[in-house]
C-alpha cells in the first residue's frame, strides 16, 4: 500500500500560482522589524555555514546569506496560513478518489499525534521496567552574543545542541549499568527582557529503570554541557547549588508521561499563529532550521512502534516477524491485492482544487555561506 508522511514539511505552492485566500480565512498580517522585540527583528537567522530552508535565504552578490529574522518570521505564518488549504489527494483500486487534509506539527491537530506517542512511550515502559524514576535535564546558553547584542536565533539553538550531543556521553556513564531512554524537547523562552524572542532551550527527560536516583548523579552531565558550551553558564545550570537546582528535576511518582512531557511542547491544543509573536519567532527558526521539537532516543522509538504494532494488530511486537512472514507481500493490507496510490498535493482555495505533482512535495534547502567572527558567543561563569 502506498503511503506517505501527512506531517511532511512540503513546501507552499509556486506564488505564481496561486487561487485566492482561503475560503473565510485572513492571510497573516505582514510584520515590519519592529514588530518583533528589542533588536532581533533585523539580526539575520544564521551567520554560521549550514542548510536552511530555501525561505529562509537569500541570493546576494556576497554569496548565499540567511534572511533577517522578521522575513523569515513572515515566511513561516505564511506557509501556516497556505497549510489550511492543504490536502493529499489518494486514488483506489477502483479509481475512486478521497482527500485528506494535510497536517504539519505546529497546528493543533498535530499534539494529539504527540500526545499518542508519549502514551505509547508510557506504555512501553510500563511493560519493560519494574520501577521508573523520571529525570529532566534542562539544558540553556545566554541569548546575547560577546558585544550584547541579540544572538543569531538559529546559532543560538545550534550551540545548545552541540552541547548537548557532547553531555550526552557523560549521560551513558553516570545511568553506566541500568536500562534507560530518552524524549527531547525543545520549549520556547517565554520572552521579556531576559529573551527578546526567537530563542529556546532544551529538556531531556530520561527514564530510567531505578528504585532511586539522586540529581548529583548528573553533576559530570552538566559540567561537561557548561565546559563546551560557552554562552551556558554555570550558575544557570546548578552547579553553584547542591542537588543542581532547576537544572536537575528527579521525580519518581510520574503516572502519565504523556502530560509530562506535553507541557513543554509550546502550542499543544493551540493555534500557533495566535500564540505571543515571540513563541512565533521560536517556531519560525525551528522550522527553517527543520529542528524537530521532540524526538526520542532509539529505543524510545522502538517501544513506540512496538505499542503501535500491538494496538493496531493485537499482536505482541515479538510476533512480528511470524506475522511479515505470513504476508509475503502480494497481498495488500486489506488481503485484496490492490493498492491506494497518491496522486497529488491539491490546494482548496474557493472550493476550486488545484493540483500539483506529490514528488515535490518536500522542503527545498540551500545551504548558507558562513560569515566567521559575525556573530561571537557571549562566555558566561
Amino acid at each position: 500500500m502506498s503511503t506517505i508522511d501527512r506531517s511532511a514539511a512540503v513546501s507552499r505552492p509556486s506564488k505564481n500560482n496561486r487561487q485566492g485566500d482561503v475560503q473565510g480565512v485572513k492571510p497573516p498580517d505582514f510584520l515590519e522589524p519592529g514588530d518583533l522585540p528589542g533588536k532581533t527583528g533585523l539580526r539575520p537567522l544564521s551567520v554560521e555555514e549550514r542548510t536552511l530552508r530555501e525561505e529562509a535565504t537569500i541570493e546576494l552578490s556576497q554569496g548565499v546569506r540567511a534572511r533577517q529574522m522578521y522575513r523569515v518570521l513572515n515566511e513561516w505564518r505564511e506557509w501556516m496560513h497556505d497549510y489550511r488549504s492543504m490536502h493529499i489527494e489518494y486514488e483506489g483500486p477502483e479509481g475512486e478518489a478521497v482527500r485528506t487534509r494535510l497536517e504539519n506539527s505546529y497546528q493543533p491537530e498535530y499534539g494529539k499525534r504527540y500526545y499518542g506517542k508519549l502514551k505509547d512511550l508510557e506504555r512501553g515502559i510500563g511493560r519493560r521496567y519494574d520501577q521508573l524514576v523520571t529525570v529532566m535535564l534542562t539544558f540553556s546558553a545566554s541569548h546575547l552574543n560577546a558585544e550584547g547584542l541579540p544572538r543569531c536565533a538559529a546559532d543560538h539553538m545550534r550551540e545548545i545542541a552541540d552541547g548537548w550531543d557532547t553531555a550526552r556521553k557523560q549521560v551513558h556513564q553516570a545511568l553506566s549499568g541500568v536500562d534507560w531512554e530518552y524524549a527531547r524537547v525543545w520549549e520556547p523562552h517565554p520572552g521579556g527582557e531576559r529573551s527578546p524572542g526567537g530563542y529556546g532551550h532544551l529538556h531531556v527527560a530520561l527514564f530510567v529503570e531505578a528504585d532511586e536516583l539522586d540529581a548529583e548523579r548528573f553533576r559530570p552531565v552538566m559540567e561537561s554541557y557548561v565546559h563546551n558550551t560557552r554562552p551556558a553558564g554555570s550558575e544557570a545550570h546548578g552547579l553553584d547549588k547542591e542537588g543542581l537546582g532547576d537544572a536537575v528535576s528527579v521525580n519518581d511518582d510520574v503516572e502519565n508521561i504523556g502530560s509530562y512531557i506535553s507541557e513543554y511542547i509550546g502550542i499543544f491544543g493551540e493555534e500557533a499563529l495566535e500564540r505571543p509573536i515571540t513563541e512565533q519567532m521560536f517556531y519560525a527558526t525551528t522550522w527553517a532550521t527543520q529542528t524537530r521539537r521532540l524526538d526520542f532516543s532509539n529505543g524510545a522509538q522502538e517501544l513506540i512502534a512496538g505499542e503501535k504494532f500491538r494496538r493496531e494488530t493485537g499482536l505482541r511486537p515479538c510476533d512480528r516477524g511470524e506475522a511479515l512472514e505470513r504476508n509475503d507481500g502480494t497481498a495488500s493490507e486489506s488481503g485484496g491485492g490492490s493498492e491506494w496510490s497518491v496522486t497529488s498535493i491539491c490546494t482548496v482555495r474557493n472550493a476550486e482544487p488545484n493540483h500539483a505533482d506529490p514528488t515535490a512535495g518536500g522542503a527545498r534547502t540551500r545551504r548558507i555561506d558562513g560569515r566567521p567572527g559575525m556573530d561571537p558567543p557571549r562566555s558566561v561563569d
